[in-house]
């Protein structure tokens, strides 16, 4: 398939965009929206383009296709307000293609009950959410390589719940006349509602990706960025295009990777009034020992303050 199939295919996705558009304001199973893994967040949640990864399978599932050997990630999130989160993944290579297992979960923690005066009554309640996935991702020939997950989630506040299904679906193309060149698109949380907290009808947080990778080859570098979150819509085309990130990961040496990232989108969601902004600004390092690869992730959320990512991930 020639590099023109491949533009042809990302106009036909963009003319699609208004089916899955999103006002602004909130939606059901918001968590699905939280990057879990600490190599992308350390990169600004730039991995949909990036393939032989298995903790891109929540960004691009096409990431998880030619893996050659079984692999498996553990991601922990130490999020705003004490929130606890992460991330389980495994990856196989079949006959028919890779594939994958994964699941993400999060913990608010737990509660006291109050009346309608806002009195303790006495009682403690929690909250969670998780979402369970398979997945399978192939090639399909001439440098394309597509991924699909199918997702369980499930929400739980005290004593009643909340449970859906949904896709996730990607593809990354590897151009044959640029070295380590990649170009990848997602879609994801593309689904229905099972059962909701109340009667109204709530929205599944789609969230579409478009992105690329480079490594330079006169630099120990990969470059990544991307479009993130190009299914809100907030009235203004020109919103979709500051919400972009940037990454990059530098190889020290075999062992150690240090990479940075910076993420406007979310830059411009905590920037304040007044004062410097440092919102959006992410660093973490990865250190390969034998077959296993360890993981950190530091990311400011300016005011709010700032989240930490430990991650493993090994080869079987």
């Amino acid at each position: 398939m020639k590099s023109s199939k491949w533009i042809f295919t990302i106009c036909a996705i963009a003319m699609t965009l208004p089916a899955w558009g999103q006002s602004v304001g909130s939606t059901i199973f918001e968590f699905l929206k939280t990057p879990y893994s600490a190599r992308g967040a350390a990169m600004a949640n730039n991995l949909v383009a990036i393939k032989g990864d298995v903790d891109a399978m929540f960004y691009n599932p096409a990431a998880l296709s030619g893996i050659p050997e079984a692999r498996w990630t553990i991601n922990y999130v130490d999020h705003l307000l004490d929130l606890q989160g992460g991330q389980l993944a495994y990856n196989r290579r079949m006959k028919f293609g890779n594939l994958g297992m994964g699941l993400v979960y999060f913990n608010y923690g737990d509660f006291s009950a109050t009346d309608e005066f806002g009195e303790k009554t006495g009682r403690d309640f929690s909250a969670s959410e998780f979402a369970l996935a398979a997945s399978l991702s192939n090639s399909l020939g001439e440098g394309f390589d597509y991924g699909i997950n199918l997702k369980f989630i499930y929400s739980s506040l005290d004593n009643v719940n909340a449970s859906g299904l949904a896709f996730d679906g990607g593809i990354i193309y590897t151009f044959p006349n640029i070295s380590d060149l990649q170009v990848g698109i997602s879609l994801s949380n593309l689904g229905f509602i099972l059962n909701d907290y109340t009667e109204s009808k709530s929205k599944m947080p789609t969230f579409l990706r478009l992105g690329f990778s480079k490594r330079l080859e006169h630099l120990p570098l990969l470059f990544t960025a991307s479009l993130n979150d190009m299914t809100l819509n907030t009235g203004e085309t020109i919103d979709i295009l500051k919400r972009f990130g940037l990454g990059g990961e530098f190889d020290i040496s075999e062992v150690v990777k240090f990479r940075l990232g910076y993420d406007n989108g979310l830059n411009q969601s905590v920037k304040s009034l007044g004062g410097r902004n440092f919102g959006g600004i992410s660093a973490g390092l990865g250190i390969n020992w034998k077959n296993f690869r360890l993981d950190y992730a530091y990311s400011n959320f300016g005011d709010l303050g700032s989240q930490n990512r430990l991650g493993v991930t090994g080869s079987l």
